[in-house]
């Protein structure tokens, strides 16, 4: 069985057209590989690689199975995956120019658009010398055939030859002759009619040959022209011999006539061919080769003449390709090629070569045999690819590589990255040690599997959502099994993961401390400017419903109306001085306090007031340390815990008070950022309950004003605010314990007292009668009209001498007046007018040093107190203050 299917047209048998066969699919699916391969490679590594260039090697490799539609496929494709490359590639390095990436883009299109189209072209140049081959072939076979034929033509006198008489003269021809000049059979012409057959510029030829081989006996074999009676050109082999009598003279010449036109155009096309291949391979971007099948080189493209500066006169390349080797590569390259021969494999190797320059640049070097049909090799064709500047950037690559591990072992973050599996691919030292770990131990393992309690976290959503929506996250967590706040940054790629973190605790501490302080201080600057305004109106208000009290009498219809105004003012007052108290603007004057006696003199008080239902037990230290504490504001801060825990105990229940001596250590402080309290020595005064106990989630906002778990109406929210800042402001600390259904215990923590303590007699207050005045005079300094008036009448009405001052300039104006006639500047600290109640004492203290100063104000605003505590020897009268309170304060400043 035969076939027409072959590449050249010529019936050949199906076996050996296996081979064939089975080389073009091994080629296309190389071919298939490696354009899959160079598009991976290309989008898995940064912008600025040239991997476009490699392309054409692909369509040169495909071009071997001699598959036009593959060729055309292979370049579509190529141009395509490098367009795409642009887009799906790593972003360049950052100092690499974004203008070079698109010009290697389009050169490299280019490259594949012009390797495709000079591909088929000598494809189809290949086709033509292989038809041209085999028509050569069979040409000379018909022409082997024929020189037989006349041969015997010759010898029997008959087919294809001719003989000229010299004697006569006259010419024979054979029919096959007379055919061949396009006459009938039969013609015999003359010798000038037989020489004027030829073209004209072989006629001259013609004529010497038959001369010589008419006169001296030389037989002649020319390749000539004849002009046929129907004006075509014909190739025509001439053979001629004399025949010679037997006395040797030359009676004769004859011999053979032939028609060679068919292997003359096809040599001709040959040659055609050959130099439109060699043109073909001279115009390619890349070094062309042939080889013979010994492994000798026969041929190379003008690339390698322009590359190495070797023109003309042009060696041939078998005698000095191997001297353009650097004299490293030189032995492996010969090794290689020697053993591909041998074993008949495809070559492939890279190696260096001298340039014009006398520099080495890398090449790609690759070859494949080309096989006929008998599966034998005839040739070897390959291609040298100069891959310098990829070698370069590879270089580049791996030196960057090694800084960038260098860069992310020196950074103060910790870097973890994993790959599209979850596999960890790098942690560098800050990453072991936030996360205590060994990077041997956790290199190559899944991450969730490294850390489980991080599946189904924050962590392993937001990692999730960085690789499905291929944008960077930026999220704050905590890790509960390390007890650390990590700051995250995730940036996804391609090749997987990689996440920048830093451990967080101490600032998120600060900041929640710094949050608290500005909360504070806002909430003291609020709170301040009430009550300043708020206590003057109070003190107006309190004063005037206790001259109403004292002047309607018990009896009257109106006095239990007075009556409501006093407790109104006073709720006022307690709420604004709460307020002041939570915000550490209050006024408090420490004392050295026994703490077991101030619990024991309250407890009847706090058993009335909490109720029967309520059991008390005080559980006090026996060696109790001495406080430093106002023990005023003491007294109010244990009321309102009792209060508390009476309310968390519905029906009965126990209240436990316990003291004790505590020291506060450096790692107590530590760990818990919000102390805001020297380590040292404290006296601990714990109230707890077994009541309801308090949520988790109100746990941290019990302390804030107006924060309450009470029904409405039933707690302001102001007492463990009052509470807090009360113990704050004493430079103490407060801590609460509680859980739901088990109860709350509040641990109030307050400074040591380091001096001696000195007993002092308690001394009452003179009764009203004992404490009026004896026309002391007293300068009254108030910038609130209706508290100025109030005051003045208060102290007239006590037996005393009132002047008055709307303000400091007005108020320094009288005492440069009438300084020695003044016993009591009583004056309010915080005042309109540019002078404060401290600058009007400070102006009078220079006039006469030994004046008697009263201070009164609802809010100090540090003038006369710092760290919540009086100057020494500052006397201050708070607002709202009431007529006792004023009688007993201002005969006490008088007094002293």
């Amino acid at each position: 069985m035969a076939s027409l299917d072959s590449p050249t047209g010529v019936v050949q048998d199906r076996s050996l057209r296996r081979p064939y066969w089975r080389a073009a699919m091994f080629y296309k699916a190389l071919a298939l590989v490696g354009l899959v391969s160079i598009f991976i490679a290309d989008t898995s590594t940064p912008l600025g690689f040239a991997h476009g260039t490699l392309y054409p090697l692909i369509i040169l490799i495909v071009a071997l199975s001699e598959r036009p539609w593959w060729i055309v496929a292979m370049t579509i494709a190529g141009i395509l995956f490098t367009g795409l490359g642009f887009w799906l590639s790593l972003p360049a390095p950052p100092d690499f120019p974004l203008i070079y990436v698109l010009a290697n883009r389009l050169l490299s299109m280019v490259a594949i658009a012009i390797t495709g189209g000079l591909t088929l072209v000598a494809i189809k140049t290949l086709h033509q010398i292989q038809r041209s081959q085999a028509l050569l072939v069979a040409t000379h076979q018909s022409l082997t055939e024929k020189q037989q034929l006349l041969e015997i033509a010759s010898r029997a006198g008959q087919l294809g030859g001719w003989k000229i008489h010299l004697l006569e003269p006259r010419l024979e021809w054979s029919d096959e002759v007379a055919h061949i000049h396009g006459v009938e059979p039969g013609f015999s012409p003359t010798l000038e009619q037989a020489f004027n057959f030829y073209a004209p510029k072989y006629q001259k030829l013609i004529r010497d040959s038959f001369r010589a081989c008419a006169e001296e006996g030389l037989p002649f074999d020319e390749e000539l022209q004849i002009i046929t009676t129907q004006g075509c050109s014909l190739w025509v082999r001439a053979i001629g011999q004399p025949v010679h009598d037997q006395t040797g003279r030359i009676i004769a010449v004859q011999g053979a006539f032939q028609d060679i036109n068919r292997r003359k155009m096809a040599e001709t096309s040959l040659v055609a061919s050959e130099q439109r291949f060699r043109q073909l391979s001279d115009a390619m971007p890349l070094i062309v080769w042939t080889a013979e099948p010994d492994g000798t080189v026969d041929y190379a493209s003008q690339v390698l003449r322009d590359y190495t500066g070797i023109q003309e006169p042009a060696p041939h390349p078998s005698q000095y390709w191997l001297s353009l080797l650097h004299p490293d590569d030189r032995e492996p390259c010969i090794k290689v090629w020697l053993h591909c021969v041998q074993t008949e494999s495809n070559y492939s190797f890279e190696f260096r070569l001298r340039r014009y320059d006398q520099t080495y640049h890398w090449h790609l070097v690759q070859a494949v045999p080309i096989r006929d049909e008998q599966g034998a090799i005839v040739k070897w064709y390959g291609t040298a690819i100069d891959i310098h500047d990829q070698k370069q950037n590879q270089q580049k690559t791996e030196g960057l590589a090694n800084r960038l591990n260098t860069i992310l072992e020196s950074i103060t973050d910790a870097f973890l990255a994993f790959d599209r599996q979850w596999n960890i691919t790098f942690i560098n030292r800050q990453g072991e040690h936030l996360l205590q770990c060994q990077r041997q131990d956790v290199i190559g393992k899944n991450v969730w599997e490294v850390f489980p309690e991080a599946v189904g976290s924050i962590f392993q959503e937001q990692y999730e959502k960085a690789f499905s929506t291929q944008e960077s996250v930026h999220f704050q967590a905590l890790y509960p099994p390390l007890d650390c706040w990590f700051d995250i940054h995730a940036y996804p790629s391609s090749e997987g993961l990689a996440i920048y973190f830093q451990d967080i605790s101490d600032r998120r501490a600060l900041e929640e401390q710094l949050r608290q302080s500005q909360r504070l201080e806002s909430i003291g600057q609020l709170t301040g400017g009430v009550a300043h305004d708020f206590n003057n109106l109070l003190t107006v208000i309190l004063g005037n419903a206790e001259l109403i009290t004292d002047t309607l009498g018990a009896d009257h219809q109106l006095y239990p109306l007075a009556e409501m105004i006093t407790a109104a003012a006073l709720r006022g007052a307690e709420l604004t001085q709460r307020l002041l108290a939570f915000a550490r603007r209050q006024v408090l004057e420490p004392k050295p306090v026994n703490v077991n006696e101030l619990v024991n003199q309250m407890k009847a008080l706090l058993q009335r007031t909490l109720g029967e239902h309520i059991h008390i037990e005080c559980l006090a230290e026996s060696d109790l340390w001495i406080a430093l504490i106002d023990p005023t504001q003491l007294e109010n801060a244990l009321l309102n815990l009792c209060l508390n825990a009476r309310d968390a105990m519905a029906y009965r229940g126990q209240l436990t008070i316990e003291t004790g001596n505590i020291i506060l250590g450096q790692d107590y402080i530590a760990n818990n950022a919000n102390a805001e309290v020297p380590p040292g020595e404290y006296i601990m005064i714990a109230v707890s309950d077994i009541g309801t106990g308090i949520d988790p989630a109100n746990l941290n906002r019990v302390f804030e004003p107006f924060f309450t778990t009470k029904a409405r109406g039933k707690g302001t929210g102001l007492g463990l605010s009052m509470v807090y800042g009360f113990i704050k402001q004493s430079q103490g600390h407060i801590k609460i314990y509680s859980e739901p259904g088990e109860g709350t215990t509040v641990k109030m923590y307050l400074p040591r007292y380091r001096q001696e303590l000195v007993d002092a007699a308690d001394s009452e207050s003179d009764p009203m009668g004992h404490i009026l005045g004896h026309q002391e005079r007293i300068l009254v300094v108030e910038d609130d009209p209706l508290v100025l008036r109030y005051a003045k009448e208060q102290l007239e009405h006590l037996g005393y001498q009132v002047i008055t001052a709307n303000n400091g300039p007005e108020a320094l104006r009288l005492l440069q007046k009438q300084v020695a006639e003044i016993d009591l500047l009583f004056t309010d600290v915080i005042m309109a007018g540019g002078m404060s109640g401290r600058d009007v004492v400070e102006a009078a203290q220079q006039l006469r040093p030994d004046l008697k100063i009263l201070y009164t104000s609802g809010y100090t605003e540090n003038a006369i107190m710092h760290h919540g505590r009086l100057d020494p020897g500052v006397q201050l009268l708070s607002k709202p203050y009431g007529r006792k309170e004023l009688a007993e304060k201002v005969h006490q400043v008088l007094s002293g």
